[in-house]
């Protein structure tokens, strides 16, 4: 592997991913204890499965214009990956090529 084709970006893609994944989560638990408790509130108490699934759908939902921002530095960060793995395949294949010679 040649030295500084993906040293600073692989660390970016790395954090991007965690702070997405992690407001995934922590969206999925807020929206959670909120409905929870506000069924509570109601008098008809959403546990298990029903639970579960109300909290998926809105964290889901909220989770399109919420994280937004992180989604978007998360592509880019994908983006600079696959852009550099791409130049480091063109590297080598020329350095190949080359050291091949001509062919005749």
């Amino acid at each position: 592997m040649e030295p500084g084709v993906t040293g600073g970006r692989s660390g970016s893609l790395r954090k991007a991913a965690v702070v997405y994944t992690l407001g995934r989560f922590g969206l999925f638990i807020l929206f959670a204890l909120l409905i929870w408790s506000g069924s509570g509130l109601i008098g008809h108490v959403l546990n298990g499965i029903p639970l579960l699934l109300a909290a998926l759908l809105v964290s889901s939902i909220a989770g399109l214009f919420l994280l937004s921002r992180q989604r978007n530095a998360f592509a880019e960060a994908l983006a600079a990956k696959r852009d550099a793995k791409t130049e480091q395949i063109a590297r080598r294949r020329a350095r190949l090529d080359a050291a091949d010679g001509p062919e005749a």
